[in-house]
């Protein structure tokens, strides 16, 4: 009996520590295959004597991650590489040279080659330019055909208005004579019409004519509505610029204006002729204009009729021609 006691104790401590070695092999297993520490160690933040055990990382704030102490452990994850294609537009900017051509037309300069002051004295210029010829009764102009026409001529003293048409520096005094080409009845020798005719190089001309109703008036001996009406044509180069032209209906009494014609003369001469219609045609004041083509820089800015850069200022010294009749230029 005392041998089997002892053969079991014996047994018993043999088993004893046969099952505290498969213990302590079974923790060294656990700690070398890295099992997590909260799970047989204490909780994050320790416990009890706040030892952090050995082989652990704490973050505080943070999730609590473990990496066990010489281990480390590489997952092999495939790389996935995401390829963006970029299109790159470069914009080239294209420069298109463009010559700016400027051309600078400006009005053609002109220059005054005649003045005439119909039915009265010669009056200086104010402008540099020629003055206006004497065109008088008893010493008519050699421009005109005054000695078998018929015409005739008288003269006022009363203050004139313009319209703005007249040019700036037009001396008053040129509406206040007047040439009128009278026509007798029964008288034919005075059938032929006023004309005026000038020596001219061929080229472009404008023809100003200055016209104002000077005689009729609307009340007295000279009133319009018994006297008149004074309706007349005006021809220059042959071309009917004016037809059945009534000043007083235009302007009234004692008004002046200016009516401009241009023109291009081939032969030399320059014609203006005024045509009957009702009672007499009248003219005041005649100016010749040669216009000069092409491309003249010029400002001519607040112009007074005249291209006082342009004048001409020997006009007024150039000869005079004898009278002029239908058919022509005759001696003097």
């Amino acid at each position: 009996m005392r041998n089997m006691s002892g053969s079991s104790s014996g047994g018993f401590i043999h088993g004893i520590l046969i099952g505290g070695g498969v213990v302590f092999f079974v923790a060294g297993l656990v700690i070398v295959a890295g099992i997590p520490g909260g799970i047989l160690g204490p909780a994050a933040g320790g416990a009890g004597n706040g030892t952090t055990p050995a082989g652990t990382t704490q973050t505080t704030g943070t999730p609590t991650e473990t990496t066990p102490t010489a281990t480390t452990t590489t997952t092999a994850q495939p790389t996935t590489t995401t390829e963006t294609e970029e299109t790159t537009e470069t914009t080239t900017p294209t420069t298109t040279a463009t010559t700016a051509t400027t051309t600078r037309t400006s009005a053609p300069s002109k220059t005054v080659r005649y003045r005439v002051n119909v039915g009265g004295r010669r009056l200086q210029a104010s402008d540099g330019g020629p003055d206006w010829l004497a065109d008088g009764e008893n010493n008519p102009t050699r421009f005109g055909n005054a000695r078998i026409s018929g015409s005739h001529t008288n003269q006022t003293d009363d203050p004139m208005t313009m319209t703005p048409a007249v040019p700036k520096g037009t001396p008053e005094a040129v509406f206040q004579s007047r040439r009128y080409d009278a026509d007798v009845k029964d008288d034919h020798s005075d059938d032929r019409e006023m004309q005026y005719r000038f020596p001219v190089q061929s080229g472009t001309y404008e023809v100003r004519l200055y016209f104002v109703e000077s005689y009729f008036d609307d009340s007295g001996w000279n009133d319009y509505e018994k006297g008149g009406p004074r309706k007349f044509d005006v021809e220059v180069e042959g071309k009917r610029v004016l037809h059945k032209y009534d000043m007083y209906k235009e302007l009234g009494h004692d008004r002046g204006t200016m009516k401009s014609f241009t023109v291009t003369v081939r032969d030399g001469v320059l014609n203006v002729k005024f045509l009957h219609d009702k009672e007499d045609p009248m003219l005041s004041g005649i100016e010749i204009v040669r216009v000069n083509e092409g491309n003249v820089n010029k400002d001519r800015g607040d112009s007074d009729g005249t291209d006082d850069r342009s004048l001409s200022r020997t006009a007024a010294n150039q000869p005079l021609l004898a009278a002029v009749t239908d058919s022509g230029l005759e001696a003097a």
